[in-house]
This record gives C-alpha cells, structure tokens and sequence, in this order.
C-alpha cells in the first residue's frame, strides 16, 4: 500500500512539474552588422514568438521573415545608411499578430513587403 502511495504520489509530481514549466516560445534576437548578397529565412511555428532584428549595413540581402500561430510579434530597426538593392519580405498568420519599424535605406533601392 505504501509503494503505491508513494507511485502516485511521485507521478502525480512529475505531471505538475511538466505541466508548470512548458513553455512554447522561440524568440530569435539578432543583429546583422554588415553582409553583401546574403539571405536570412527565419520561420516561427508556434505561439508567443518574438523577432528582435537590428540592420546596421546590408548589401544585395533577401530576408524573409515568417511567423505562423498566435500572439507573435516583430520588430525590426534597420539603420542602414550605407545599403543598397536589399529586400525583406515578413509575413504573419494567426490572431493577435503584432509588428513594429522604424527603417532607413540611404542609398538607391531597399524594398520591403508585409503580409498580415
């Protein structure tokens, strides 16, 4: 009787410790310091996910930035004074998606697209 006291209570712990400590986010925080021709697909499957993206320089970059569920979020700052022929591409599905920017292409051509 004491052996399967102890059973239950050891799995009815075990249950608690894992349903207390899940957790579902990936957040991704990074920061490009300068590329030339490069590209970045980053694609976020889930709920509660964020993007921290800081640009400083890119040259000729693709990035594609793509988050699928709910509750996820995107900011991006891009001070790329010294850019030129870049692109970023961001799509999010899901309820209760949020994005935030503040951008700066110096040079001839940056061009960004936003699905929602």
């Amino acid at each position: 009787m004491r052996l399967l006291l102890y059973s239950l209570i050891s799995l009815a712990v075990v249950f608690f410790i894992f349903t207390v400590h899940i957790t579902y986010a990936n957040d991704i925080t990074f920061t490009v310091n300068g590329s030339n021709n490069g590209s970045l697909n980053i694609l976020q499957d889930g709920e509660d996910n964020d993007i921290v993206f800081d640009v400083l320089n890119m040259n000729g970059a693709d990035l594609d930035l793509t988050q699928v569920g709910d509750n996820n979020a995107i900011d991006i700052d891009v001070d790329g004074r010294t850019s030129n022929g870049s692109s970023m591409s961001i799509t999010q599905t899901g309820d209760n998606k949020s994005y935030t920017g503040s951008f700066w292409c110096g040079s001839s051509s940056c061009s960004m697209t936003v699905n929602q």
